[in-house]
């Protein structure tokens, strides 16, 4: 069998966003690399996956070409000492530099571009490198993986990604025996909102908060609960004194981050996200995998998920009042109208966002590029 590298920018997403490929890789009797920075994940990468840890250092907010350059080195070091039959690759850094390196000694690089993400948000100068960095790496790329058909759509009419090396792939997959209906209960109080995912302000994150604000003014009794990490490193982060100060507000609570989000979904009744973009949201997913109905913003990623009326509501972008108006509406459902919306939400990602069709789209990534 062969050696298989796997690079992201923490070991968190690996352990939580690819741990069924990382296992099925090493059932098939593969060696599994795992190159990313250390935290409280690398080690479980090695004792409860089965696969190797090396520390690989890299700045997520920093743009210093003298960094970036490291990275390439590192990459290489790694990759010369390994000497990988493919490497699979996670995140913008990784995806660039991984794949550069991989270039110089000959090894297929498989990545996954997971959404546009802020760069392409906000355009400029940080817009026109990344462009530049995708052009320049991302034609030598044995396969490129994007979640959704807008992204796609963009990387090949921007002549960022050739048309036959790149392919549509539903996110990272759901686990539908892990998040199932069957773990919600009936529950009492008022109707209890959850945001699940990075703090930041591109993800909609102010406007949430003016939008639960409004609603307590208007007298519409409602709870949110936010889950998941204070991501300090990123341009769009929202501060832990900011998240402290919104969490003193009435009906507002900040749970940090879970290991067990199954348990946070059964304890609410819709999950929202009013995000700027997004590549395949997985909140939206698991939510859906929950039987929960989901109320989202009507931009690339999110409405390849949510039909609004069947199985979630969409809301304009950037409108607090528009977010406003669809929590309102989704919190005076009945019951019934409600639970249709999760039962049309969990068929939804049955059929079309399961954890398998990732993992097999990938061993065939792989394959390919051992056959070469």
């Amino acid at each position: 069998m062969a050696t298989i590298t796997v690079s992201s920018n923490t070991s968190w997403y690996l352990f939580n966003f690819r741990a069924s490929t990382l296992r099925k890789l090493v059932s098939l009797g593969h060696r599994v690399v795992c190159l990313a920075p250390a935290d409280n994940y690398s080690e479980r990468l090695v004792s409860e996956l089965g696969c190797e840890w090396y520390p690989l250092a890299i700045n997520n907010s920093g743009n210093n070409p003298v960094e970036d350059f490291g990275l390439i080195l590192q990459f290489w070091r790694y990759y010369r000492r390994f000497r990988p039959a493919a490497t699979l690759h996670f995140t913008i850094k990784n995806n660039v530099y991984g794949t550069w390196a991989a270039r110089i000694l000959g090894i297929p690089a498989i990545n996954n571009v997971s959404g546009l993400g802020t760069a392409f948000i906000h355009g400029g100068l940080v817009s026109a490198i990344v462009r530049m960095l995708y052009r320049t790496s991302q034609p030598f790329a044995h396969r490129v993986f994007c979640q959704n058909e807008e992204d796609l759509r963009q990387l090949v009419e921007a002549r960022l990604v050739p048309p036959r090396r790149v392919e549509l792939l539903p996110g990272s997959g759901v686990d539908l025996q892990r998040f199932h209906p069957g773990l919600r209960r009936t529950r009492e109080g008022s109707f209890r909102f959850l945001y699940a995912g990075r703090m930041l302000a591109d993800k909609g994150l102010h406007e949430l908060i003016a939008a639960v604000r409004a609603l307590h003014a208007t007298g519409v009794e409602c709870g949110l609960w936010l889950a998941g990490f204070a991501d300090v490193e990123n341009v769009s982060a929202i501060s832990e004194a900011q998240l402290v100060e919104w969490a003193n507000a009435p009906g507002i609570e900040w749970l940090g981050p879970s290991d067990t989000m199954e348990s946070v979904y059964a304890q609410v009744d819709c999950v929202v996200l009013p995000s700027y973009r997004e590549g395949m949201p997985r909140s939206l997913l698991e939510a859906g995998a929950m039987g929960l109905p989901v109320l989202a913003t009507d931009v690339p990623g999110c409405r390849n998920i949510v039909s609004d009326g069947y199985n979630g509501l969409l809301c304009r972008e950037r409108s607090s009042d528009s977010l406003m108006q669809a929590m309102r509406r989704m919190a005076a459902m009945s019951a019934a109208e409600r639970a249709k919306m999760g039962e049309n939400g969990r068929q939804l990602v049955t059929e079309k966002f399961s954890e398998q069709v990732v993992v097999d789209a990938t061993l065939r990534a792989v394959e390919s590029a051992l056959g070469d």
